[in-house]
């Protein structure tokens, strides 16, 4: 029998240590994580210590030309409207023990393989936070309404996939140029795959299959002009009324992320325990910025 050994106070190592033969695959931990950060961010902006854990996003508001009617008539002097927005960071970590003997019979790859699971972690909490921001805050300038007549685990109906799937796609589409016709640029749109589903039926009287496309692996790319990213750090389908199905953004102002100390990894021998401190942190912030530059669409 294998030797029941530790290899954190909440794991067991037991199932690692080469006993028997193992192949060569580590399946990792089920987690969604790199779908939002880093890619639809406004800014990336590096914070240096010393700086305080605050930035500040400067903004200048539009304009508007002045029309003079008489031949001599004269412009007036107007202040330009100047504001900010701002993100704060916060610290982000992970720890764990790990017992000498357990990674000296399980081996290099079982800490290699753990790190690898604290980094996917802390990935993940940076999406849910940017997901958090674009979501959160004042009600969305441009918001409309798509019926969700099911949740997540119902089985439906044809009639019921169609009605919806044509509502969704309408509402995306409206939010698309609204946004348009104020000047934004519209290039993303955010959902979940509960709620992609819907755009993946094909049926003899769905209406929409010339209107999405689809990359080489199947997955659904582009929605009227809209790059699409299905996240599951963004909100599942379901029926509550208010809730946000998918989410249209203007990269280029909805959201920013600040860092003032990347992911570092540190390792400490504990000598007298024979054993190793893993831990992991990075200071990180994220915050919605134009608010004009998200639209919503919502359960009635």
């Amino acid at each position: 029998m294998k030797t029941l050994t530790e290899l954190t106070d909440s794991t067991s190592a037991a199932t690692w240590i080469p006993t028997e033969q193992f192949s060569d695959l580590i399946l990792e931990a089920s987690v969604c994580y790199g779908d939002l950060s880093g890619k639809i961010t406004a800014i990336d902006y590096d914070l240096k210590a010393g700086q305080g854990d605050t930035v500040n996003i400067r903004y200048v508001a539009a304009r508007t030309a002045q029309t003079i009617a008489s031949n001599c008539g004269c412009l007036s002097a107007t202040s330009n409207t100047l504001g900010e927005y701002t993100i704060d960071i916060s610290k982000y970590g992970d720890y764990d023990y790990m017992c000498g003997i357990s990674m000296f019979t399980a081996g290099p790859r079982l800490k290699d393989s753990i790190l690898n699971e604290m980094a996917k972690g802390l990935a993940h909490a940076r999406d849910a936070a940017v997901w958090a921001a674009i979501i959160g805050g004042a009600a969305a300038t441009w918001t409309y309404t798509a019926r969700m007549a099911d949740d997540a685990l119902s089985v439906v109906t044809v009639g019921g996939c169609c009605s919806f799937v044509t509502n969704l796609y309408n509402s995306i589409v409206s939010v698309r140029q609204n946004m348009k016709g104020a000047c934004l640029n519209p290039d993303y749109v955010i959902m979940h795959p509960s709620v992609a589903r819907y755009l993946y039926f094909k049926d003899s009287t769905y209406p929409l299959a010339n209107l999405l496309k689809f990359d080489g692996s199947g997955n659904l790319s582009e929605i009227d002009g809209l790059k699409v990213i299905e996240s599951g750090s963004a909100t599942a389908a379901s029926a509550t009324s208010g809730a946000t199905m998918a989410v249209v953004i203007d990269s280029s102002r909805c959201v920013g992320e600040v860092w003032g100390k990347r992911p570092t990894f540190t390792e400490q021998y504990v000598a007298e325990c024979d054993a190793y401190k893993e831990v992991i942190w990075s200071y990180w912030g994220t915050g919605r910025l134009d608010p004009a530059a998200r639209g919503r669409i919502l359960n009635p």
